[in-house]
């Protein structure tokens, strides 16, 4: 179970705070609720508004292709340090995640061009049974 009794996210810190991971059940009010929780994190560490928009709008899309393509409990991590923001977001789900071709003639799979123009950098780690998809976000940056 991804919540807790009161119906919130699991959420564990790091004693420093610096890193964290929250817990999301497979509903579609966790792609809100994650962007709540990453804008606090985010919030906390005194980071900048526009990083922390473009992490927030980039764990939204990545929490969405959780939802849409994995499976079970969504995980996702958080973690800031004097040179960057890192988020991920892990699933039980085996497909791996595609960048498709844009076309005007689907609505949705855009998702993936989102992150890769407002993230610094991301990618995939696969693993038996699932995989982590991640973002950094550069602190210095304007």
């Amino acid at each position: 179970m991804a919540r807790s009794p009161s119906g919130d996210p699991i959420v564990r810190t790091d004693r420093e705070g610096q890193h964290a991971m929250a817990v999301f059940a497979r509903d579609v009010l966790s792609v809100s609720s994650a962007r709540e929780w990453v804008t606090r994190f985010l919030t906390e560490h005194d980071v900048t508004a526009p990083v922390s928009v473009d992490a927030a709008l980039v764990l939204s899309e990545l929490v969405t292709n959780a939802l849409r393509h994995g499976l079970g409990d969504i995980v996702t991590f958080g973690s800031v340090d004097d040179a960057e923001v890192r988020l991920s977001v892990t699933d039980s789900g085996d497909e791996l995640p595609d960048m498709l071709p844009t076309s005007p003639d689907r609505i949705g799979g855009l998702g993936l061009h989102v992150v890769g123009r407002v993230a610094d950098h991301w990618g995939v780690a696969p693993f038996p049974g699932g995989k982590t998809v991640w973002a950094t976000f550069d602190l210095g940056r304007g």
